[in-house]
């Protein structure tokens, strides 16, 4: 579905928490030039939930519409329906579904029967955007505010189920949907192979295999273009941004690919041809599961995103998420440093106590009517699972070549991978002091001897640096997403994200303690929940903080392995 350009109507505003947004919701058909749609007022939603997670590209959630009598399938009544031959097809306008969207194709007709085809082509799409200028009804505002506060999906419908009352007029319908392209690619089986992107060379009948590799962040991008070419109706576009750069157009393709800073080419070459029984996701999750980035940082795993607005792929390293946080020299936000809250509630202050920040960035704002914590858990790094998954995994590996056994132990020890957990996520938080901050977990002796391992056999992968996907990677992986978790509600922001940064400080209700080093300072949203119920708009945000403010008491105290390695066992 191509991206969606509104014209405005009154009847899409919508207050919600005492703020006007625009607020559509439209029930699309995809079925060639017999599409169909619907508008959903707003005062027919019950309710919305959209989940936003960092190891996702796509979102999901539900919809639960007030279907009584099912108004969402019945049409307007006519006094003599069957006089009218075009009664039963009273649906409002048709689209070509390659310009579903467009101004002037997609009529709406909510007077309008909608006929649920139930094959995952029943699309929801829905546009949540707050007035930010309030003196302009139905004004979007300007694209850097619409990239931060726009909410634009194409959802496609999964699965639905009908919750009923003690009397016909009560009655919901309730939508499961997620992402359009994640439903495409979960469909399709995609004929692709980076022998077609490679160099001529390739090519030919004697080339082998390494001389049809291309670079891994290549051979994703490529096989999403194969997986949505233009012809079919679902084009996708790939963000590019070059510092210093505005308009890339007349530079060549292999310039771009090397410069860009939002999609990550990777550090190893991959040769790839789809299996036969693979789907799309498949595919691309094989690809995923093989990139490292590249050696700027430090071959870091790197994550696939499909931004709200513009709706374009990115894909960038977890340090570059990190070293976008926080500015050291000028001790402020960096630019996917969304705010700073303040843990309230306490007191009748509730965040409004004006006391000097200490653990988070002083040049940030802090919306005091949105950003207090009134209530949270912290849910600490479980034992069990750190003590699985977060060791040593040492690859073994099998060269054909050379005929020979490897066993990768160094670069996968947790010494040299807890050095890279420093360096890709922790030195550029803010601390205590002069020195960079403090890793917020130290592995004990037993791991540091390698006297607790995981041996994980790759048979594929013949470069060393690739296997860091199967070994070092896996440990930084479970490293953000088992780490200690904070979660909490406020009243509701379309501008929280996955993969944004946000501050946790105190006010000045709450006296000063030594948890203060592990609870407060800067945070990487892992889940943003948006719920809108009638008026009403929350969010659930699940975060997680990989340093502290000032090192661990049980840690190493000198050496290159200081606050890296806990003096127990």
């Amino acid at each position: 579905m191509s991206t969606l350009t509104t014209k405005p109507n009154n009847a899409y505003n919508h207050r919600i928490n005492n703020n006007d947004y625009i607020f559509k919701v439209t029930l699309i058909s995809v079925a060639g030039d017999q599409s169909q749609a619907q508008d959903i007022k707003p005062s027919a939603i019950k309710s919305i939930f959209i989940s936003d997670t960092l190891n996702n590209f796509y979102q999901q959630g539900y919809i639960v519409i007030d279907n009584s009598h099912d108004i969402i399938e019945r049409d307007t009544p006519e006094i003599n329906p069957h006089t009218n031959p075009g009664y039963y097809n009273n649906i409002g306008g048709t689209t070509n579904n390659s310009n579903a969207g467009k101004d002037g194709n997609t009529t709406s007709d909510i007077n309008a029967g909608f006929v649920f085809r139930g094959e995952a082509r029943d699309i929801l799409r829905i546009e949540i955007m707050p007035q930010l200028d309030g003196t302009i009804t139905n004004n979007m505002g300007s694209e850097e505010g619409q990239k931060y506060f726009r909410m634009l999906y194409d959802f496609a419908i999964y699965n639905s189920e009908e919750v009923t009352g003690d009397s016909p007029d009560q009655k919901y319908k309730k939508l499961y949907f997620w992402d359009l392209y994640y439903q495409l690619l979960a469909e399709k089986n995609v004929n692709f192979s980076t022998a077609k992107i490679g160099s001529l060379s390739a090519l030919k009948n004697n080339a082998d295999n390494k001389d049809r590799a291309i670079p891994t962040g290549i051979a994703i991008r490529e096989f999403l273009k194969a997986a949505f070419p233009d012809d079919e109706g679902y084009p996708i576009s790939f963000a590019v941004t070059i510092p210093g750069i505005e308009n890339t157009s007349g530079l060549p393709q292999e310039e771009i690919d090397q410069k860009n800073i939002d999609w990550d080419i990777g550090g190893t070459n991959i040769f790839f041809s789809s299996p036969a029984n693979y789907k799309g996701l498949d595919s691309l999750n094989y690809l995923l599961s093989r990139h490292v980035s590249n050696k700027t940082s430090n071959f870091d795993q790197c994550f696939l995103q499909l931004e709200r607005y513009p709706r374009e792929f990115t894909f960038k390293s977890l340090k570059q998420f990190f070293d976008r946080a926080y500015i050291p020299e000028t001790d402020s936000g960096g630019s996917i440093y969304l705010e700073t809250l303040k843990v309230g509630g306490f007191t009748d202050q509730d965040g409004k106590g004006l006391t000097e920040r200490y653990f988070t960035p002083t040049d940030t704002p802090y919306f005091q009517r949105i950003g207090t914590i009134k209530g949270f858990t912290f849910d600490n790094m479980a034992g069990i699972i750190s003590q699985q998954r977060l060791v040593s995994n040492l690859v073994h590996s099998y060269d054909y070549e050379n005929k020979q056994f490897n066993i990768d132990t160094y670069r996968n020890s947790i010494e040299q991978v807890m050095k890279v957990y420093q360096q890709n996520y922790v030195d550029k938080m803010n601390s205590s002091s002069q020195e960079p901050a403090f890793p917020n977990f130290a592995p004990g002796q037993l791991r540091y001897l390698n006297k607790n391992v995981n041996n994980v056999f790759s048979v594929t992968e013949q470069d060393a640096d690739q296997r860091l996907s199967s070994g070092r990677n896996e440990f930084l992986y479970a490293s953000i997403f088992t780490n200690n978790l904070i979660s909490f509600r406020l009243p509701g922001s379309t501008h929280r994200q996955a993969g944004c940064f946000i501050g946790i400080d105190r006010d000045g209700s709450i006296p000063a303690s030594k948890f203060d080093n592990k609870l407060l300072g800067i945070y990487l949203i892992v889940e943003s929940k948006h719920l809108f119920s009638g008026n009403e708009y929350v969010n659930d945000l699940h975060c997680i903080k990989t340093y502290n403010f000032k090192q661990l008491d049980d840690t190493i105290l000198t050496g290159d392995k200081k606050g890296l390695i806990s003096n127990g066992q």
